[in-house]
């Protein structure tokens, strides 16, 4: 009588109450199937960082594309039949701030999303050799081999390993930017290639340089089309770039 009283709607309170609990619910579900079908995925799988130490280089319009493509990756990543662990590094300044205005940013990290403002020497230094002489055979289970990826590097990837973290630049104008990724590597010592577009793309009218999200996707989608590049590039790829495939 109280509540007629005030003038509630009893009727409307209580269907937001059951579709709050559905809701509730609902992602309750998914994330127990996340737990228990796609968790021990992305213990076995590679690995991904997305190196965010270039923000001084870039302008606030860049900073904001970069942190539309951080967005990207982790939505592809949580579909992903095969996905892995998503690290950010050197993640601070305007682009975290950008990251924060997403609803349900903090939530992230229950789908192998990890971020860090450390660089990421000191992030895997625990767990990763810095050394790209150490043999694969002497890696222990925790320790992996850091590569990153650069499209000036002479060293072909020709497939993607468990035992690797890749390395994605966060640069959105690659082409004002030109070999920053490739110095970075050289920098601090560790393994770089780039992807093989050439040995798969008859013609591409565009430019080769690809955006962040777009190269994150071709190495997830390298795993779920069976370990074929030439595949994995049409999956992601836009029309827009036109690429014909040998």
């Amino acid at each position: 009588a109280k509540a007629i009283a005030e003038g509630r709607d009893l009727e409307a309170e209580e269907k937001f109450r059951i579709e709050r609990t559905l809701a509730g619910d609902s992602k309750r579900r998914k994330q127990l199937v996340w737990d228990t079908e796609k968790l021990p995925i992305v213990q076995s799988n590679f690995e991904i960082c997305l190196d965010c130490n270039f923000e001084h280089l870039m302008t606030d319009r860049e900073i904001a594309s970069l942190g539309s493509q951080i967005r990207y990756c982790y939505a592809y990543n949580k579909r992903a039949k095969f996905p892995c662990r998503f690290t950010v590094t050197n993640l601070s300044g305007k682009t975290l701030q950008h990251l924060q205005k997403e609803t349900g940013f903090d939530e992230w990290s229950n789908r192998a999303f990890v971020s860090t403002d450390q660089h990421f020497t000191e992030h895997f230094s625990e767990s990763v050799p810095i050394d790209p002489s150490r043999s694969e055979e002497n890696l222990t289970k925790e320790a992996k081999k850091l590569v990153y990826l650069t499209s000036d590097s002479d060293n072909v990837i020709s497939e993607l390993k468990s035992s690797e973290i890749y390395i994605i630049g966060g640069i959105v104008d690659r082409n004002r930017l030109k070999g920053k990724c490739h110095d970075e590597a050289l920098k601090y010592n560790i393994s770089h290639a780039r992807l093989p577009l050439d040995s798969c793309l008859a013609k591409m009218p565009s430019t080769k340089v690809l955006t962040c999200n777009h190269v994150f996707g071709i190495l997830l989608q390298y795993r779920e089309q069976k370990e074929n590049w030439a595949e994995a590039l049409q999956q992601v790829l836009p029309i827009r770039k036109g690429a014909e495939y040998k």
